[in-house]
């Protein structure tokens, strides 16, 4: 399938996606509606936020789409045709949705199927995928469609969306009231999300300290129960699993039906690698060798690195990452 061009990437902050929309109604786990309206104002680039896992994840599914939709159409008996065009909502000229593959003759069918990729099976199917797609039938006019969702064994598993004309309402009046939002700059409510945190970070100004108003003073008493209850949370959670394993003694699995499961893995060696102490002890061995032979080491260094200088070869590989801090303190116990 072809790849998305930059100038098509860069495209994307002037409408909204199928998955844009999942984000907004707030069914996605992994995006925020604060970091939709970041990405599209220009403040977050999503190519950014993503870990080379995620790289790797994407390009895995892009990899294996026209395999999962080829078997799919093979299992099913029905004929593909891909959709290699962008798809613009009828009705919200600045939703625009990229529907993997629909099912001829599309006139009867109207029928769209989308390929996914998963490291396990789904118990059901994910409210984001089915806000994608319900989406993706309201801007293409499709009455149903497949999710062919292709793991690491086994052909694809088809998941079955009927249009439903209530979600398609809700996603469309979300939609809209967004992209007002967006075009007004002005931002949904929080979500707390890192990208988030990060833009509000940038308003940051020295300044003296002020008196809180009435809504600022209930947000700080509001922080402070919050935090006081996390930690009287991690205690009870402590206790508990100490209970449990207590109560397990000679197992290593449990399941409540209709509550949930225990897994009690046994005993594992984490390794993990001070480099912060090897860099150390490595320079304190490049300073031995350099006192005894300094011509020698000097060019191996400048061969090598391009420098002699310790501080300067340090600095090649050190990165500088700004943060900020935020604390909040309870009042001061008046004395006696």
């Amino acid at each position: 399938m072809p790849r998305l061009t930059d100038a098509q990437r860069r495209d994307r902050s002037s409408y909204l996606g199928a998955t844009d929309v999942a984000a907004l109604a707030g069914v996605d786990p992994y995006r925020t509606p604060f970091d939709v309206y970041l990405e599209k104002i220009g403040e977050l680039d999503p190519e950014e936020r993503q870990s080379q896992g995620d790289r790797d994840r994407r390009e895995r599914g892009h990899r294996l789409e026209d395999v999962c939709l080829d078997w799919y159409a093979e299992n099913e008996g029905v004929k593909l045709e891909r959709v290699r065009r962008d798809v613009q909502h009828p009705a919200l000229p600045f939703v625009v949705v990229h529907p993997d593959a629909r099912v001829r003759p599309w006139r009867s069918t109207r029928r769209l199927v989308e390929a996914k990729t998963a490291a396990r099976r789904w118990d059901e199917l994910p409210r984001r995928v089915e806000a994608q797609v319900t989406v993706q039938m309201a801007a293409a006019g499709a009455e149903s469609a497949t999710v062919a969702v292709l793991g690491f064994d086994g052909p694809p598993v088809p998941w079955e969306v009927e249009r439903n004309p209530e979600l398609v309402e809700a996603l469309e009046g979300i939609a809209a009231a967004s992209w007002d939002r967006i075009q007004r700059r002005d931002p949904p409510p929080f979500g707390g999300s890192p990208a988030e945190s990060r833009w509000l970070d940038k308003l940051f100004q020295e300044g003296p300290e002020f008196r809180a108003d009435a809504a600022q003073a209930d947000a700080i008493a509001r922080l402070l129960a919050i935090r006081e209850q996390m930690k009287a949370l991690e205690d009870e959670d402590g206790r508990i699993v100490s209970a449990l394993k207590w109560s397990m003694a000679g197992a290593s699995r449990m399941f409540a039906p209709g509550v949930g499961r225990i897994v009690w893995t046994a005993p594992f060696q984490a390794r993990s690698t001070s480099w912060k102490q090897v860099a150390s002890s490595i320079r304190g061995v490049l300073e031995a060798v350099r006192a005894i032979y300094p011509d020698t080491l000097a060019g191996i260094l400048a061969q090598n690195l391009g420098t002699t200088d310790l501080d300067e070869i340090e600095s090649l590989y050190t990165s500088v990452e700004e943060r900020r801090q935020f604390r909040v303190y309870p009042p001061k116990e008046k004395p006696e």
